[in-house]
């Protein structure tokens, strides 16, 4: 087995015991855990290293906890490489908890008010803290930020979690994920996604400091916090398939209430893909209605003493009762009255979910109900005549892709169906859920959830030809006028200062200015001067750089990039479903 998982603040403490000269040499010595035999029980793990060397781990329930946890039986430990090896080799533990029920009055879907609050000192240092490390990530770039940098970055993390800072926390961990990643060649490194993960926190922390927005918001929660919502009848919508990149995979079941509103209820575990059918079949955590998850997609539920999380997360409390009920097919009401609502405010709605904190996210609030004629194929994707409009259809997983190529061939066929909306492709939607007409069986009474159920080509009803109506354009990608400085901002975030440094920026910055981006030019501009800008001492040498003006200068660039790119996004997107 690999090394145990460690506590984010045990990979400073061990790193920070070594000498220099040894710590500098933790990178390169990475390589040499493949060779480790790691052996383990409940509460101990092992290695020998060789024949008079041994690591010993103290683990609290499978991680470890404390640096004084790591034992080598080397003659200069604990100052010893094989420590610093073992800790920045291993995964970085989250510290999840359980969720918790809150006493309270109902609030579905809705922030607990905190408009009284402000951080405290405690908070507002630990974001400072924060904000240093991402300035030191910024100033080497992933490429640079070797085990040292990482570890300063999970002391930063630690520290924000002991000051309640939950929500900063769980972006730093992400961040330190995505270095080591880097650092160790993995495929799954996205630079792109660092950047954005970078803005996101840096911006936090900026909040926290100078105490701007919501503090509850921006402070987050340890566990999820479900309070009290009464009593509701919910009706099946459908059952979505989800396969994280973190390893967790399962399925989420989307229910409606009688006022049309959107509730999840999630059976997420870790591992594969392979969990997805054992998630499916499995029962409701909620009460004892006796249904699957697949089954209460397609069926209904009665809930007493319910309780939900703020983004509309059902909970399983002990005082929650919940009974099956009769379902609703998706031409009844409240389920019919999710397609009654244009597509282009649908999309406007969808944009805006966007730009909540994912834990404040209302369930579906990034979900297209749309009704249309099948075109046929366009690539990977189910063309879809809407009213006077396009959208494409893709998607997630191999058998959703195989039951939209059997759709795709039948044009003309009226579909109704369940996406989520893609922000970076105008009019492409990954479908959950579709009905027409078809000629299902009894188990896919009402719909057909893509990525379970299998449509077999006896399915699609009808041989005759229908009648097609025009077919709209695809789509083009979302146009990216500021790419310039986000190009820059991505170099940055790989390679560092020195990068930004090297480089002019002259012939961009006059570009952005004929195209009329003065204030995209002025920030490549400000932020191409903040990466040269550096103090040097009475020799000429470079003085090591801890201010705020290069930070402040690339999360400027990275907001207006940011927030650029949305509203180019949604205008591509309002215009392909037909905005007037």
């Amino acid at each position: 087995m690999s090394v145990p998982p460690v506590f984010p603040a045990v990979v400073a403490d061990v790193l920070d015991a070594l000498p220099p000269r040894l710590r500098k040499r933790v990178d390169a010595s990475l390589g040499r855990v493949a060779e480790w035999t790691v052996t383990a029980d409940a509460d101990t793990a092992t290695a020998a290293l060789d024949a008079e060397t041994t690591l010993t781990w103290t683990l609290r329930r499978g991680v470890l906890t404390t640096a004084d946890d790591l034992v080598c039986s080397c003659l200069i430990a604990p100052k010893c490489l094989h420590r610093g090896v073992a800790v920045a080799a291993a995964d970085v533990a989250g510290g999840d908890q359980e969720p918790v029920e809150v006493p309270g009055e109902p609030v579905p879907g809705e922030p607990v008010p905190d408009a009284v609050e402000v951080t405290s000192d405690d908070e507002r240092a630990a974001a400072g803290a924060l904000w240093e490390a991402c300035g030191t990530v910024l100033r080497a770039g992933a490429a640079g930020s070797g085990a040292v940098v990482r570890a300063g970055l999970l002391r930063a993390v630690h520290v924000a979690r002991v000051a309640g800072l939950h929500r900063a926390a769980a972006n730093g961990l992400r961040i330190a994920a995505a270095l080591a990643a880097a650092r160790a060649g993995d495929s799954s490194f996205d630079r792109e996604a660092l950047t954005a993960e970078l803005v996101e926190l840096m911006l936090l922390c900026h909040d926290l400091r100078t105490g701007v927005g919501p503090t509850a918001v921006l402070r987050g929660t340890a566990r999820r916090e479900y309070r009290p919502i009464g009593s509701l009848r919910l009706h099946g919508l459908c059952t979505e398939v989800v396969v994280a990149a973190s390893g967790y995979a399962g399925v989420v079941t989307h229910l409606v209430d009688d006022g049309g509103v959107l509730w999840t209820v999630p059976a997420i575990m870790p591992g594969g893909a392979e969990r997805v059918a054992a998630a499916a079949s499995g029962p409701v955590a909620i009460g004892e209605s006796g249904l699957s998850q697949r089954e209460l997609g397609r069926g209904g539920l009665l809930l007493s003493g319910g309780t939900a999380s703020a983004d509309r997360r059902l909970g399983a409390g002990k005082a929650v009762r919940a009974v099956a009920a009769s379902a609703a097919s998706w031409d009844e009401p409240p389920l019919a009255g999710l397609w009654a609502r244009p597509l282009p405010d649908q999309v406007a709605r969808a944009f805006h979910a966007h730009t909540e904190p994912e834990a404040h996210r209302p369930a579906g609030a990034d979900l297209l109900f749309v009704t249309g004629t099948v075109l046929g194929a366009a690539g990977d994707a189910l063309r879809l005549a809407t009213d006077g409009a396009g959208v494409d259809l893709v998607g997630d997983g191999d058998r959703a892709r195989e039951n939209l190529r059997v759709l795709a061939n039948a044009p003309g066929l009226r579909l109704r169906a369940v996406a989520r909306l893609l922000p970076d492709r105008p009019g492409t939607a990954v479908a959950l859920a579709v009905i027409g007409d078809l000629d299902l069986p009894a188990d896919l009474r009402h719909h057909v959830d893509l990525g379970l159920d299998r449509l077999q080509r006896s399915h699609v009803a009808g041989d005759g030809a229908r009648e097609l109506p025009p077919r709209p354009e695809p789509a083009e990608r979302v146009p990216r006028p500021a790419r310039p400085l986000e190009n820059v901002l991505h170099r940055i975030a790989l390679g560092g200062r020195a990068v930004a440094a090297v480089a002019s920026a002259r012939r961009e910055v006059a570009a952005l200015t004929r195209d009329g981006l003065t204030t995209t030019a002025g920030l490549l501009a400000d932020l191409a001067d903040a990466s040269r800008d550096r103090d040097r001492d009475a020799f000429g040498r470079v003085v090591r750089d801890e201010g705020d003006d290069f930070p402040l200068a690339w999360l400027r660039a990275g907001l207006h990039v940011r927030e650029f790119t949305r509203a180019a996004a949604k205008r591509a997107w309002l215009t392909e479903v037909g905005a007037k």
